[in-house]
């Protein structure tokens, strides 16, 4: 009897052990008064907040593989924060760094971090309190991760696509018989001009039920490709419209649930109507992609699942390269530009070909990674602001039904606009580290990855 009682048992455990598991949990992360602020290129301090910011985590198990999303309140990532937050949750949560993805949402009301440029000089980000900040992440990251390990329970993944059209617009503009893009044009006249790109409408719904309460949400991660600069260029601390959007999801499905906003190919797309010139700020943002996803809740279909899949590579790509009189005048600009604001694009362009030439002779060496956990859904980690087009073209070209972007991931190398903006100039091409056709080569990247996740 006892012979039968081990065997069962036994069986028993093993059979648990192939359940696919999932938990989220969330640590806030909210700077001190006086932490300095991302977002613009001059130096704020923080002075109250609006609402919180947050580490977010979602993990995926089964038998013993992990996958851990993590998505963090703040503007970027960088390669130091990554591999710090990486090596604290292998040591303090036993799950491996390369299994653990860190994005930003791109909040413009949240902290900056220490990027080694003349942006830490601009912004502070140098500073004790910057650098303090910084270095307290990792371990609240890990903690983050940890809450969500000791939560994990035995789910049901399903997908939906919400409709997030007249949501979004592209903030790069044509005006007829020209080829150099405007940018956030201040007036728009639908005779002469149309914008000089598309947008991505859908929003990713991923939710995560449990199997012990039947449709009973534990998680949610949701993406959508958009920059969160509707709160404004104030002191106050805000998560912007993701803080607003992932609360709402939270209160309407189920108040102990974690929702996780993942920022998609946003490079070139914010939330103003430069169509009409109407803004909204961040809490009618919020609701609208609230209100979108709840129409497309009903649509949710169960993934059949598989252990987490993860799979990562490092990407070579070209610098830029400039003149000897582009180089001297950015060096001009830098000296004035410290205690003078020249002009937002005048003084990227600077930041950009100063940092490039210092770093002429050092590889510009990214990380894509890609997730898999069912036949018909994978993640993405793509390393910078990428343009939507880029996200546009790795979703349609992925051998997974629904690929969700995250964006800002694993480190950041600032803009990566597709081969056909380059010509066209403005902020974000001249602000991108990397030469034409360095977006293309990502895209490419992830796609072989993502073709070997279907096959193991």
């Amino acid at each position: 009897m006892k012979l039968v009682y081990l065997t069962l048992l036994v069986l028993a455990t093993s059979l648990q052990a192939g359940d696919f598991r999932a938990a989220a949990s969330q640590v806030e992360i909210t700077p001190k008064n006086g932490t300095p602020l991302a977002g613009y290129y001059h130096a704020r301090a923080v002075a109250g907040m609006l609402d919180p910011l947050y580490a977010k985590t979602i993990i995926m198990e089964q038998d013993g593989v992990h996958a851990a999303l993590v998505v963090l309140d703040v503007a970027y990532t960088t390669q130091a924060l990554v591999d710090a937050a990486r090596a604290a949750v292998q040591k303090q949560c036993g799950i491996e760094g390369d299994h653990v993805m860190i994005s930003a949402t791109h909040t413009h009301t949240g902290p900056t971090l220490p990027r080694l440029n003349l942006m830490d000089k601009l912004t502070q980000a140098d500073s004790p309190p910057g650098v303090a900040y910084m270095q307290s992440l990792p371990d609240l990251i890990a903690k983050s991760v940890n809450e969500a390990k000791a939560k994990l329970a035995p789910v049901t993944p399903a997908f939906a696509i919400g409709d997030g059209k007249g949501i979004s617009f592209n903030r790069r503009v044509l005006k007829e018989g020209t080829t150099q893009a405007l940018w956030q044009p201040k007036t728009f006249d639908p005779a002469t001009m149309r914008p000089a790109g598309p947008v991505d409408p859908e929003i990713g719904v991923l939710v995560f039920n449990s199997n012990a309460a039947a449709s009973k949400p534990v998680a949610s991660l949701l993406n959508f490709a958009m920059h969160p600069t509707s709160v404004g260029a104030g002191t106050k601390v805000s998560a912007d419209f993701p803080g607003v959007f992932t609360k709402l999801i939270n209160e309407r499905h189920g108040p102990d649930m974690v929702s996780v906003f993942a920022n998609g190919c946003c490079g070139n797309i914010n939330p103003n109507d430069y169509f009409t010139g109407t803004r909204r700020n961040h809490l009618q943002i919020g609701a609208l992609l609230a209100d979108a996803t709840d129409a497309a809740w009903p649509n949710l279909k169960p993934l059949k699942t598989f252990a987490p899949r993860i799979a990562s590579t490092r990407v070579m790509l070209n610098r830029r390269s400039y003149s000897e009189a582009e180089i001297a005048k950015a060096k001009d600009i830098a000296t004035r530009m410290v205690t003078k604001n020249l002009g937002t694009v005048t003084m990227a362009e600077a930041v950009c070909i100063l940092e490039t030439i210092s770093k002429q002779n050092e590889p510009l060496s990214v990380e894509v990674q890609a997730i898999a956990f069912s036949d018909d859904a994978a993640i993405v980690a793509l390393p910078g602001e990428i343009f939507v087009e880029l996200g546009l073209a790795l979703k349609k070209q992925s051998p997974f039904k629904h690929t969700m972007i995250a964006e800002l991931a694993n480190g950041s190398i600032g803009y990566i606009p597709d081969s056909r903006a380059y010509p066209q100039g403005n902020y974000e091409v001249v602000s991108a580290r990397c030469a034409q056709g360095s977006g293309e080569l990502l895209v490419k990247a992830v796609l072989k990855l993502l073709k070997e996740l279907t096959k193991k």
